[in-house]
């Protein structure tokens, strides 16, 4: 078996008729007790893992895992980090110490499943499970055959019938913020996404949120008290108690209770992760020059990512409103970005708030907009390109713009348009087609 033919396997397996968490939110137990099924034919890997850090949240959770991971690598541990979706292959879900799993390795964990999956469909009294719940199976399972110390696990929808709920303990929940994203699965409002992503708080562990709204944190507090872990914390994050000290591409210096901090990334948003990450890391009793050295070290990729300097190109996977919004404004800060023409490549997931989006960008300094689809993920429904560009001509009648079912020409294109190199070319409103382009560039 090679990779592709490894990684076939494991799509072929979404087009088994199954009951789907992204579809049907109801039943959700069964979500957790399907898994927990499979993880038993597998030795239960979860259980051979020490130690667990959970996170959840509708923005910045990624970030925050992946920070994490660079500090808690500085203290010469062995960590593991499960994210998603994946920036560009598969293999990116998975990393220890920041290198993603080698294809070798993606194949005998394949290879290794296979049997246990014809297994389980023969004994098992539930239906197959999904996509996300046998990727977070695979990592539990790499992470277990190597040994780690450490596994940072992000949250993939939601929380309580989670996939990443199975992990049996866990140090430190993080639930990040309360947004509105998967309405139509976990909401419809901001109380309902709260109880889910409340799920991951279990006996004994620290929990840490940055959510403000009183409504919201009644919600956190009472899980705790049903869960009895320890007393919920919540972090502040307003001018007092941090400042800016340099802002720039790729490079953001600021000071957090009289202390340095510098992250080799763009827009300001980070710092509120940064935040999180360090009083995650101080509740775990890292020395501060450690926590320094690993955010120093961090790489956040499709976060507002630069991937070209001339031309300049930054990719940003900002696929709801609110990261939208921290997306554009962190634009607006960079003082070098400015009076930058902006070149839009544009596409967004049918389900999610597109218009709202595209209303948002609309705002931006736009020289050109490319509006197109990803063709990475068989598994998501593209928000229909034609539709894209009508309502963006509505919103921006004087710019050029022009529509390509192919990301590969919209980008050609946008490289036309941006004459002389001097403006940048922005590709966002979806991780998935964020990440394509970026293996175009590659």
């Amino acid at each position: 078996m090679n990779f592709t033919q490894a990684y076939n396997y494991l799509l072929s397996l979404g087009n088994i008729v199954r009951q789907e968490y992204l579809t049907d939110s109801s039943h959700c137990e069964l979500y957790l007790k399907r898994l927990r099924f499979f993880l038993n034919l597998l030795g239960h890997p979860e259980k051979q893992i020490p130690r667990y850090i959970h996170v959840a949240g509708t923005s910045g959770k990624g970030s925050v895992c992946l920070m994490l991971s660079s500090i808690l690598k500085q203290t010469g541990q062995k960590v593991g980090v499960i994210t998603s979706p994946h920036p560009s292959t598969i293999t990116e879900r998975w990393e220890i110490n920041g290198r993603p799993i080698s294809q070798k390795k993606f194949i005998a964990l394949i290879e290794f499943i296979k049997p246990k999956l014809d297994e389980y469909s023969r004994t098992s009294p539930y239906d197959l499970p999904s996509f996300f719940e046998i990727t977070t199976a695979l990592g539990l399972l790499y992470f277990a055959q190597e040994k780690i110390d450490w596994a940072i696990v992000e949250v993939g929808l939601g929380g309580r019938f989670d996939s990443t709920n199975v992990i049996p303990n866990r140090d430190i929940c993080l639930i990040t913020n309360i947004g509105l994203d998967h309405q139509n699965i976990i909401g419809p409002t901001k109380k309902d996404i709260a109880y889910e992503k409340a799920g991951i708080i279990k006996r004994d562990c620290a929990v840490l949120t940055m959510e403000k709204n009183p409504a919201i944190l009644k919600i956190f507090q009472k899980e705790c008290a049903q869960q009895k872990s320890q007393k919920l914390r919540v972090i502040k994050y307003d001018e007092k108690e941090f400042k800016i000290m340099n802002h720039e591409i790729n490079k953001i210096c600021f000071k957090y209770k009289n202390q340095s901090y510098f992250l080799p990334v763009s827009g300001a948003h980070q710092i509120k992760n940064a935040i999180l990450a360090i009083e995650a890391s101080n509740q775990l009793k890292i020395a501060r020059q450690t926590i320094r050295q690993g955010l120093k070290k961090i790489k956040l990729p499709l976060r507002l990512q630069t991937v070209s300097r001339r031309p300049l190109i930054i990719l940003d996977g900002a696929h709801n409103p609110d990261k939208m919004k921290t997306t554009i404004q962190a634009i607006k800060e960079i003082k070098y970005l400015k009076n930058q023409p902006i070149h839009l490549i544009v596409g967004f997931s049918a389900d999610k708030n597109w218009l709202k989006m595209a209303k948002q960008l609309a705002g931006l300094n736009l020289a050109s907009i490319a509006c197109t689809r990803f063709t990475n993920n068989i598994f998501r429904k593209t928000a229909n390109p034609p539709a894209i560009t009508r309502q963006f001509k509505k919103l921006s009648p004087k710019t050029k713009i022009e529509m390509f079912l192919d990301p590969a020409q919209a980008l050609k294109w946008s490289k036309r348009q941006n004459k002389k190199n001097h403006g940048l070319i922005l590709t966002t409103g979806s991780f998935f087609l964020s990440g394509e382009i970026k293996l175009l560039l590659s």
